[in-house]
C-alpha cells in the first residue's frame, strides 16, 4: 500500500509538472497593469487546421454543467471560457497563425474579458452623454455632468483594478490550450508503469466522483478542469488520500496517510529517531 501511495503522489506531481505553462516575461507578471488580461504565446507543431480540430475535440459542450474549457474557433480566432453559467468568469481570446515551427497562438486571458469589452464600448457613449449634459447650459448642468463623470470614473477604476487582480483566474484556459496544442500527449511518453490503472482508488473532481478506471490520463484531464474554485482528490481509503486545488495560477498538494492515531504514532517514531540522531 505504501508503494501505491507513493506512486499516486508521484503521478499527480508528474502530471502537474507536465501540464503546459505559458510563457510570460518578468515585467508582464509583476509590473504591468493588465485589466484586460495577461498575454500568452503558445507554439504548436500542429498545422492550424489540426490545431483547430484538437481544440474543438478537447473542449466541453457550451452547456456542460461541469467546469472546464469550452468555446468556439472560427478561422484564426479562438475564444474560450470556463463555465456554462458564470458570464463574468475567466475568458481567453487568441489568434492562430503559422510560424516557422508550425503554428502560433497568441492572445490575452483574463477575468471577464467580455464584460470589459462591453465597458470599453459603452465608455465613448457615456462620455458623449456627459458632454451633452454639460453643454446644455447652466452651472447646474455642468456640476451634474462633473459629478456623474466622477462616479463613472470611480466605478471604471474599481472594475479595472478588480479584473487586473483576478486575471490569473484564466490560467486553466491557457493551460488547456497549451495541452491541446501538444502533438503527443505527455502521459504517453511516461514510463510503462504509469499506464496501469489505480485499482480501488477513487478520483473526485470538485465534489463529483469519476466513473470508470482511474489512470494517469484521467488524472491529467481532471487537473486541466480545475479552476479557481475546483479541487481533485485521489483516495484509496477515507483517511488515505492526495488532494490538490488551484491557487494563484498554480496548484497546491496535500497528502494524508492514515487517521490521527497513525499520524501521531508516525510523529512519535520520527521524534525518537531525531532524538537518537542528536545524541550520536
Amino acid at each position: 500500500m505504501g508503494d501505491e501511495r507513493t506512486w499516486g503522489c508521484l503521478t499527480i506531481r508528474g502530471q502537474l509538472e507536465m501540464l503546459p505553462k505559458p510563457r510570460m516575461g518578468w515585467a508582464g507578471e509583476f509590473m504591468a497593469f493588465q485589466p484586460f488580461g495577461y498575454p500568452f504565446d503558445i507554439s504548436s507543431p500542429l498545422s492550424p487546421a489540426d490545431l483547430r480540430k484538437s481544440i474543438r475535440s478537447r473542449s466541453r459542450d457550451w452547456f456542460d454543467m461541469k467546469d472546464g474549457a469550452r468555446g468556439w474557433v472560427v478561422g484564426p480566432v479562438v475564444c474560450l471560457w470556463f463555465s456554462a453559467f458564470d458570464r463574468h468568469g475567466p475568458m481567453l481570446l487568441g489568434w492562430i497563425s503559422r510560424n516557422t515551427w508550425g503554428t502560433r497562438i497568441a492572445g490575452r486571458a483574463g477575468s471577464d474579458l467580455n464584460g470589459l469589452l462591453l465597458l470599453a464600448a459603452l465608455t465613448p457613449f457615456t462620455v458623449f452623454c456627459l458632454f451633452m449634459l454639460a453643454s446644455s447650459g447652466g452651472s447646474r448642468s455642468l456640476e451634474r455632468a462633473v459629478f456623474a463623470g466622477g462616479i463613472y470614473a470611480l466605478i471604471c477604476g474599481i472594475v479595472l483594478w478588480a479584473k487586473h487582480a483576478f486575471r490569473r483566474e484564466a490560467e486553466p484556459l491557457v493551460r488547456f490550450l497549451g495541452d491541446a496544442a501538444t502533438k503527443t500527449s505527455p502521459s504517453r511518453q511516461a514510463p510503462p508503469t504509469a499506464e496501469a490503472s489505480f485499482s480501488g482508488w477513487v478520483l473526485t473532481v470538485s465534489g463529483e466522483d469519476h466513473t470508470g478506471d482511474v489512470t494517469p490520463d484521467t488524472i491529467r484531464e481532471a487537473l486541466l478542469g480545475i479552476g479557481p474554485d475546483g479541487f481533485a482528490v485521489l483516495a484509496s481509503a477515507p483517511e488515505i488520500y492526495l488532494q490538490t486545488a488551484w491557487q494563484d495560477g498554480g496548484f497546491i498538494i496535500e497528502k494524508r496517510d492514515g487517521d490521527e492515531a497513525v499520524i501521531s504514532a508516525q510523529r512519535g517514531r520520527d521524534d525518537r529517531s531525531s532524538s537518537r540522531t542528536g545524541h550520536v
